[in-house]
């Protein structure tokens, strides 16, 4: 089993506590594009058509709940 297969099945799971950094490996390896506004926002949003956009907090280390569904509903789509 690989490292993102792993992290895949941990974040599914959602009895583990998802850091921004893991959400973010996910969300690229899924296909989602990061725009980060340039005013210096705190806020990434990942985002891939035909699918919901993910915004993830930067200043946060890990994720909320509301955004451990949000990556849950993603990786579902995604056929996981």
């Amino acid at each position: 089993m690989t490292k993102k297969d792993k992290l895949i099945q941990k974040i599914l799971s959602g009895e583990s506590v998802i850091k921004i950094e893991e959400a973010e490996k996910i969300m690229l390896f899924l296909g989602y594009d990061a725009e980060q506004p340039a005013s210096g926002s705190s806020h990434i949003t990942y985002k891939k058509q035909d699918c919901n956009s993910v915004t993830l907090i930067l200043t946060q280390k890990e994720l909320k709940k509301l955004f451990d569904k949000k990556l849950q509903e993603a990786l579902r789509k995604a056929g996981y």
